[in-house]
């Protein structure tokens, strides 16, 4: 099976979890394709990722693919360009010859759902020539009820589409995807948490602490007030109800740590730490989880660990969520002002009782059967 890594590291979040119950009931050569370099490099100096792969002997290989679109596109000056760098041309080229072999020997072929044409073409061109099976996934665990697409994914009736829950079929049937399988939330399987449990065992936190998981400056999702507001005063509450606890800052890859740092030193918050590092270790040792409206909030609920969504809505945030915070609507405990915070910070166990549903719901259903 190829599995084309094409938009971020993300996808290995998704589609690990899948493997780590899959390998466990079929035996499938799978190999990692990696189109983009900074993915690659980033996923090699992982050390969670490396443990994994090497855990189910896992293949991985860089092929930067030439993107055909450039041919579509192509003006004199474009062409002149091009010509100007004819080894760049050549190499991806060579490299796209090389993935024949293992697209004429591999069945299956896996990439994630948006379709980035530009570099998985020769996944098509091969389903079109002999009639391979491709299986699309999404690129991260984010949770989608009952939300409609407008715009239809190219190719969407070509392939098999792996839905997470019956509350998001509507989404991929209104992009086009007839043909879906329902995994369930892959964060929850009991063969993934046995794979972070081996890998942690060792590596564990030991002393209290709070765990945050934020989310950078951006136009709909995160004023630039409020992600101040948000940081500051989750910080400030969390000193303030559990003396002497600790704090560990995940920040979004695309975020500014050295802003991040900057910001808590300006406001003379103390005993926190900032880390790129893998949350798993810290996800399922950690006292409590704060998220400022992420996807990441399901790592937490999945180690049964409290978990509380903390945010603000920015003042686009309903252009693009009509509806407003789909965690809040899924049923995770969400506040909007650190009184609220400071409340459940000190009844955790309120917190647990209600996650506890919500975890029967979309965490106790896997079905990996889609081969």
């Amino acid at each position: 099976m190829i599995v084309m890594i094409t938009h971020s590291l993300g996808e290995l979040d998704v589609v690990f979890p899948i493997f780590s119950k899959l390998l466990t009931k079929e035996e499938v050569d799978i190999e990692l394709i990696f189109t983009v370099t900074p993915i690659y490099k980033d996923f090699k100096q992982n050390d969670f990722y490396q443990f994994f792969v090497n855990r189910h002997k896992i293949k991985s290989s860089l092929y930067k693919i030439y993107k055909y679109k450039s041919f579509n596109r192509l003006s004199v000056e474009q062409g002149i360009e091009s010509l100007k760098n004819p080894i760049f041309f050549l190499n991806n080229i060579f490299k796209s010859i090389l993935l024949v072999p293992k697209c004429t020997l591999s069945k299956y072929y896996m990439h994630e759902y948006t379709n980035q044409l530009a570099s998985n073409w020769v996944l098509y061109l091969f389903n079109y020539l002999f009639d391979k099976r491709i299986i699309v996934y999404q690129h991260g665990h984010s949770v989608d009820i009952n939300k409609k697409v407008s715009k239809r994914t190219r190719y969407a009736e070509k392939v098999k589409a792996l839905v997470f829950h019956k509350h998001t079929i509507g989404q991929w049937t209104s992009m086009g995807f007839e043909n879906q399988h329902i995994v369930g939330y892959p964060k929850f399987y009991p063969e993934w948490r046995e794979s972070i449990e081996d890998y942690t065992k060792n590596r564990e936190v030991k002393n209290k602490f709070v765990l945050i998981y934020s989310r950078p400056v951006h136009p709909y999702y995160m004023d630039k007030d409020k992600y101040i507001e948000l940081l500051v005063s989750s910080c400030r509450t969390i000193q303030l109800k559990l003396e002497g606890v600790s704090i560990i800052i995940k920040p979004h890859p695309r975020e500014s740590s050295d802003f991040m740092q900057k910001l808590l030193d300006d406001a003379h918050v103390i005993n926190f730490s900032i880390s790129n590092d893998t949350t798993l270790a810290y996800s399922s040792s950690c006292m409590l989880a704060i998220s400022f409206w992420t996807s990441a909030i399901l790592e937490p609920l999945s180690n049964k660990v409290p978990a509380i969504e903390y945010y603000i809505e920015a003042d686009k945030f309903r252009e693009m969520e009509p509806c407003g915070s789909i965690y809040k609507d899924l049923g995770i405990v969400s506040v909007d002002n650190s009184h609220e915070l400071g409340y459940f910070i000190e009844n955790l166990e309120e917190i647990k009782k209600v996650n506890k549903k919500l975890i029967k719901e979309i965490g106790g259903f896997s079905n990996v059967q889609f081969l």
